[in-house]
């Protein structure tokens, strides 16, 4: 009998939570401290995803270095196959844990899947990167790291920030009893998302699918995980098999239904090596280990894989080819309806964002722009801005406004789609102008006094302005002053706002060069200048006070 050969099976699942609670330090760090302070860079894991470091500059015909660490994995995958996937992926870890439940709950699964319900993941990735080939980026439906990302952050966090809230408020006496009293000071502010529905629903559905069929989401739907299947299909870290009995225990412990039915063979793209083989073998023949073709009476008759590796036929390949090249043109030339040109243009996007075209492309909505902003004034756009536009970041004022001295956003953006700019250029990063809605202003439409904008406002962008025959001074807004950072309309009292931020004279520019541009186009967007006097008239009322009469 051959010695027991070394297998990592075990630590697999001590490994996998190591990396799921890395990847939620840094998720929750990231609305603590900023990104520049942290010895990784925060986005680590969305830098990582294999499929976004493909099919983010190809869509954007451009060179993204923040993920190349996603293209080193795919290379790393040549040699030692889909470790990352099998051991590192917060996605992966996820459902693993889910499983697990599961055992716990109704005992293993008895259910298992057929070879051919690998392909759909193969035809996802081709419908993805056909779409890419147009410029239009479809990596938002179906890359798994920025999707997990929103799952956490968007859902889960919100959740826990509520439940922590609650527990501070109405179990202050329990934490008195067990000297905790000092926790009753913390602050659970509560945080609110769109495009909730969505992330409910798709997962909602992941994990039923997981309930049922172990790792479903993995082996049949993700197409980085078919990205990686094809660089793995041979690499040089691999199975190997030497001595089998042909007992199948190896075949009925596989994960991923990855072992031929003799046990022998292995298609390589599809192991996770999670070595579960190595430790379930009565004979240890199983091993992982690098080394050439052997030549033994085992490879002979399936030990090794033989023969080129095909996962998807030429007729489905070329229809997914067809499906995303049309995907790709109706993403960009669809209905009006689809394409929300009632509201197209209307979306104010974070200091910093390019060019709309080009931000679009490059926006992997992973949503770490919305869990990052202090004052949660970051929304996902709905399909009523269009489809090109579905769940990229907007500014909702009224929840919030842009606060003048943070930059999370663009540190913390993967793909760069906000650029991360120093805070001397990002003050100067013009995100809209504000607008003044008469009919509903009480100054404007009832003549009161109200200079509640004029006093929240950072950049002195409103001038209050007697006009003959007012009794009120009228808020008007000067444009070359005005941010767009929101805290007029934020805390404008009317409750439908009277003031309200649009992307019209938004600075967008694909370069930092944020102050010269906005001096050449003679802005005047320093809030450190904000100790100007307020322009009331002798009499007036100071700012912040309103007059009922």
């Amino acid at each position: 009998m051959s010695p027991k050969k070394v297998s990592w099976s075990r630590w697999r699942p001590l490994i996998q939570l190591l990396s799921l609670g890395a990847f939620l330090f840094f998720l929750l760090s990231r609305a603590v401290w900023p990104a520049g302070e942290s010895l990784w860079p925060p986005d680590l894991y969305l830098r990582l995803d294999p499929l976004a470091a493909l099919g983010a500059p190809l869509a954007a015909r451009d060179w993204i270095g923040r993920l190349l660490p996603g293209l080193i994995l795919i290379a790393a995958s040549l040699f030692v196959g889909r470790i990352f996937c099998g051991y590192l992926c917060p996605f992966g870890a996820t459902l693993d844990l889910w499983s697990a439940v599961r055992r716990r709950l109704s005992g293993p699964s008895p259910a298992r899947l057929k070879a051919a319900w690998r392909r759909p993941k193969y035809l996802l990735l081709i419908v993805v990167l056909g779409a890419a080939l147009l410029g239009v980026n479809l990596l938002y439906w179906a890359a798994p790291i920025p999707l997990i990302t929103r799952f956490y952050a968007l859902i889960l966090h919100p959740l826990f920030s509520s439940l922590g809230g609650f527990i501070l408020t109405q179990g202050g006496g329990l934490l008195e009893a067990l000297g905790l009293s000092a926790l009753t000071y913390s602050n659970f502010s509560p945080r609110g998302f769109d495009s909730l529905f969505f992330l409910i629903f798709f997962f909602g559905i992941v994990l039923v699918l997981e309930w049922r069929w172990p790792r479903f989401w993995c082996r049949v739907l993700c197409p980085a995980g078919a990205l990686l299947a094809l660089a793995s299909s041979r690499p040089l870290w691999r199975r190997r098999v030497a001595g089998c009995l042909a007992c199948g225990r190896c075949v009925r412990a596989c994960p991923t239904a990855a072992i031929s039915a003799d046990g022998r063979g292995c298609q390589s793209g599809e192991c996770l090596a999670c070595q579960s083989c190595v430790d379930i073998c009565p004979v240890s023949a199983v091993s992982f280990r690098p080394g050439k073709k052997e030549n033994r009476p085992e490879a002979e008759k399936g030990g090794e894989e033989t023969g080129p590796f095909r996962p998807v036929s030429r007729r489905a390949f070329l229809g997914s080819a067809a499906l995303g090249l049309a995907l790709g043109g109706f993403h960009r030339r669809g209905p009006a309806l689809l394409m929300g040109a009632g509201q197209a243009g209307t979306l104010v996007r974070p200091p910093g964002s390019l060019p709309e075209a080009e931000f679009l492309v490059r926006c992997l909505r992973c949503g770490e722009c919305l869990k990052a902003c202090p004052s949660n004034a970051l929304a996902a756009s709905s399909l009523g801005s269009g489809l090109a536009s579905l769940f990229s970041p907007y500014l909702l004022a009224r929840r919030g406004p842009c606060q003048p001295e943070c930059r999370r956003c663009g540190q913390l953006c993967p793909s760069q789609a906000i650029l991360s700019l120093p805070l001397e250029e990002k003050r100067w990063a013009k995100m809209g102008t504000a607008v003044v809605l008469r009919e509903t202003c009480l100054a404007w439409a009832e003549n009161r006094r109200c200079v509640v904008c004029q006093e929240v406002c950072p950049y002195g962008a409103l001038d209050l302005v007697q006009e003959a025959g007012r009794e009120a001074p009228t808020p008007v807004v000067r444009a070359e002053r005005c941010y767009g950072c929101g805290y007029c309309e934020h805390h404008c009292p009317v409750p439908r706002p009277a003031i309200v931020i649009g992307p019209e004279g938004a600075l967008r520019l694909a370069s930092p060069d944020y102050r010269r541009e906005a001096l050449a186009r003679a802005l005047d967007l320093d809030p450190e200048s904000r100790a100007r006097e307020a322009d009331l008239p002798e009499g007036g009322l100071p700012p912040g006070f309103l007059d009922l009469d």
